[in-house]
C-alpha cells in the first residue's frame, strides 16, 4: 500500500532514507547469495551504490541464467532512483519567504528549485515499489542460478 503525502516534508524525507536503504539491502543480499561465484569481499560491501548495482549486474550477467533475465537491467536503471534520492537527502531544504520550500544542491552550478513533499512521497513509493524487482529473483530464481553455476562443466 503506497505512503499518502500527509504535507510533511520531513517526514517524507524521512521515508526515502529508509526506503532507498531497503533497496541497498536487498542490493546487499543478493550480492550474498551470489557470493559463491564472486565473492561478496569488504572492500566490494563499501562500494558506492552506483558501484555496487554495475558490479551485481555484472555478475548476475556472467552467470548467464535465463531465468534471471531483465535482473542486470533492473539493476542498472535502480541507478537513477538512488541519483534523485541523493539530490534530496545531500541538498539542503529551506523555506522561503514565499512560503514555498526549496532545495539547494550541494553540486555547483545546480540551480536551487521548489520541492514538496509530494516529491518526497513519490520517491519513497518507488523505491518500495522497486524492490519487487530484487525480492522476487533473490528468493528462488538467483539461488537456483548460483547453484546451477556450482554444478557447470
Amino acid at each position: 500500500m503506497p505512503l499518502a503525502d500527509d504535507g510533511d516534508l520531513v517526514r517524507g524525507l524521512g521515508f526515502v532514507t529508509m526506503y532507498s536503504a531497503w533497496l541497498e539491502e536487498d542490493v546487499d543480499e543478493i550480492l550474498r547469495v551470489i557470493d559463491p561465484v564472486e565473492p561478496f569481499t569488504e572492500a566490494v560491501q563499501r562500494y558506492q551504490i552506483s558501484r555496487k548495482l554495475a558490479h551485481t549486474a555484472a555478475v548476475i550477467r556472467r552467470l548467464g541464467s535465463a531465468e534471471l533475465e531483465g535482473l542486470p537491467e533492473a539493476l542498472e536503471n535502480a541507478r537513477g532512483l538512488f541519483e534523485r534520492r541523493n539530490d534530496v537527502v545531500h541538498g539542503r531544504i529551506y523555506a522561503g519567504h514565499d512560503k514555498v520550500d526549496y532545495i539547494k544542491s550541494g553540486r555547483a552550478n545546480v540551480r536551487e528549485r521548489p520541492i514538496n513533499s509530494a516529491e518526497l512521497y513519490a520517491l519513497a513509493n518507488d523505491f518500495s515499489n522497486y524492490r519487487g524487482h530484487f525480492i522476487g529473483p533473490l528468493v528462488f530464481r538467483v539461488p537456483r542460478a548460483v547453484a546451477s553455476a556450482g554444478r557447470a562443466p
